[in-house]
């Protein structure tokens, strides 16, 4: 068959092809990989799903052919040309299935393709220039070669000029982000289907996406308490004004440059904190209010398409091809507390108050000035701490970060329905009670309560005196101030009720009343922000606070004491046995009532960070003098009595 001219034709053909397959495999390894790259391994795959049966078909029948003319030889370069295509079909196929419906794909796989193509190939393509060079058919040798490489140029060229035309015509007006620091580098809006694409991040990343669903990031902007005071924002001083929030909780319709709205719910800008939002931030600085710089991503072809088909190809280019990805979205910055302090440091300016500066939750100069930085721990130490996994994104050793960022909001998920809230709020209550259990941090990181609790008795406790109970509370475990965050919403405080031998009530304070308000004057660990009048401002309005007072907090590795002071009545019956729980809810009584109508459903729960039980004797005689201490696990108990 070779000896006709329709035989050298075809041989023509498939060689040509294959030589254009080489060089279109070739180019995108070897030069950067961009949107031309991409085009051309298009092209590769396209071209080569295209003649792989005809090519084939004809290669086979060419070989067997041979081995009629003649003995074929196994060092013959044509014999190895022909294993050398067979084993680049097989992986091609192999890679392309996987491109297009696989999570990831191995590169393994990936390098063994290019070598029988550079190897094995390179032989076969030895044969055919050497059979061809010495052709009885002079004629018109190469034009049938020619033909065929010039449709791949074609092919290269013809989308490369394309693309170029249609990048050239889109380029996102110039905008500002202010009140909030945010900004991207280029100082234009970058397109919404490059920042929403958690869906899409989640079709490979799948354990990630799944951890990332019912956490405070994904639903940052569709907090309740976020959109009610948002709403109040736009209602007060319009879209503009309100980008002093969204740097932080609704990234993705700022720095897109679509207009805020009341409800968020269901829009672009619902994902909150998105995957590609985090991944692109790149210049850090510690000034607060979303002090970043985005980077704009390099979309792969057809990232941007809405068509089904062709997100799938551009799918395919990003799983064999994801130096790109990997460039745009790299996870290396993210690895410092710099750049969760980007938004967790928080300040109001006079942009926004007409006021002047005023110092709100800042959580990233408690950790830097704190025990942890000494440690080697990081808020990714902690909230992100690495769990075993087989992600695409995993590290050599087999690790992810652990995207469900835990932290101390159990209510959100479950109001939400979001999927896996049940497990979420499980594993918040877990950590906010200090049974979360960190193997990686062992011997830097403490067990037991986040802020556990120490009780004393001091003085004499008898009948118809007054008795002293002094508490003693270590921010033991948390990395910044605990509680930390919005002070004027969060709330923390000490319940106290002491009872007799008789079990009647002797002392009581940080009870919750009907309207879930606390009851007596127990120690509140918050803060007061103020209006102009020196109002206190329970409804989070920001930009009417021009001050604070009041504030209380436990510094990491500090304590904080307080001695609470009671009557005992003169017929009271020891022994006293007082019980002290230092609890914690997301929203005082007051902003629930401004903020929330009274079904607002679910309830907010109150957690029980620590607690301590101490029993106290009372003393007949006035020689005796009782010292009584007991910490929240109930391991220290000591007394002492002397005679005067």
């Amino acid at each position: 068959m070779n000896s006709t001219p329709s035989g050298v034709r075809y041989l023509r053909w498939s060689s040509a092809l294959f030589a254009v397959l080489l060089l279109t495999g070739l180019l995108p390894l070897v030069f950067p990989y961009g949107t031309q790259a991409q085009w051309i391994l298009l092209v590769h795959i396209v071209l080569g799903l295209a003649v792989l049966l005809p090519v084939t078909r004809y290669l086979w029948r060419h070989l067997q052919a041979a081995k009629r003319n003649g003995t074929t030889r196994w060092w013959a370069p044509g014999y190895w040309g022909w294993w050398g295509w067979l084993g680049a079909s097989v992986t091609g196929v192999a890679l392309t299935a996987w491109g297009l419906w696989g999570a990831f794909t191995p590169y393994t796989l990936h390098w063994v393709h290019v070598g029988f193509g550079l190897g094995l190939g390179l032989l076969g393509l030895w044969h055919v220039f050497s059979r061809l060079w010495n052709s009885r058919f002079a004629e018109a040798k190469y034009r049938a070669f020619w033909q065929a490489g010039m449709v791949g140029v074609v092919m290269v060229l013809g989308g490369i000029a394309g693309i170029w035309l249609a990048r050239r015509g889109h380029k996102p007006a110039l905008t500002s982000f202010e009140p909030s620091n945010a900004h991207t580098a280029t100082g234009r809006a970058i397109p919404v289907a490059l920042l929403k694409s958690a869906r899409s991040c989640g079709q490979c990343h799948q354990q990630i996406y799944r951890e990332w669903l019912p956490s405070a990031h994904h639903y940052s902007a569709t907090d309740p308490f976020y959109e009610v005071v948002k709403a109040n924002f736009l209602r007060a001083r319009g879209p503009a004004a309100a980008q002093y929030c969204a740097g932080c909780h609704e990234p993705v319709t700022l720095l897109s440059g679509e207009r805020l709205h009341a409800k968020t719910t269901g829009r672009d800008g619902a994902v909150g904190s998105s995957c590609a939002f985090c991944h692109l931030i790149r210049g850090m600085k510690t000034r607060g209010n979303a002090n970043y710089i985005v980077h704009v991503p390099d979309p792969y072809l057809f990232e941007l398409s809405r068509n089904p088909f062709l997100l799938r190809v551009s799918d395919l280019l990003i799983r064999l091809h994801p130096q790109q990805h990997n460039f745009d979205y790299n996870v290396k910055p993210s690895e410092s507390a710099l750049f969760c302090g980007t938004c967790h440091k928080q300040y109001i300016s006079k942009r926004v108050n007409g006021w002047g500066f005023v110092q709100l939750q800042d959580q990233y100069d408690d950790w830097k000035n704190g025990p942890w930085p000494e440690r080697g721990l990081k808020c990714e130490s902690c909230h992100m701490h690495r769990v075993a996994s087989d992600d695409p994104a995993r590290s050599p050793h087999g690790f992810i970060r652990d995207h469900r960022i835990l932290a101390s909001n159990n209510y959100a998920p479950l109001m939400l329905h979001l999927p896996g809230a049940r497990r979420q709020v499980q594993l918040v209550d877990q950590w906010m009670h200090g049974q979360t259990v960190i193997p990686a941090l062992a011997g830097r990181w403490p067990q037991g309560s986040l802020v556990p609790m120490i009780l004393r008795a001091e003085g004499n406790w008898r009948p118809g005196g007054m008795a002293s109970l002094r508490t003693l509370l270590i921010n033991a475990k948390v990395g910044h101030t605990f509680p930390a965050g919005p002070l004027d919403v969060i709330e923390a405080w000490l319940q106290v009720t002491v009872t007799d031998g008789q079990g009647h009530q002797v002392f009581s304070v940080g009870t919750l009343g009907p309207e879930k308000q606390i009851e007596g004057k127990t120690v509140e660990y918050r803060s007061h922000l103020l209006d102009r009048h020196a109002h206190s401002v329970y409804t989070h309005s920001l930009w009417n606070v021009v001050g604070a007072r009041g504030k209380r907090v436990i510094m990491p590795g500090g304590s904080d004491t307080h001695v609470f002071r009671f009557p005992i009545p003169a017929r009271s019956r020891g022994p006293l046995v007082c019980r002290v729980r230092f609890l914690y809810r997301k929203f005082n009584s007051m902003t629930q009532r401004e903020l929330f109508p009274p079904n607002f459903h679910p309830p907010i729960p109150v957690l029980t960070i620590s607690s301590a039980r101490l029993v106290v004797p009372l003393q007949r005689r006035s020689g005796k003098r009782t010292t009584q201490l007991q910490t929240s696990a109930g391991s220290l108990r000591r007394s002492t009595s002397e005679r005067r």
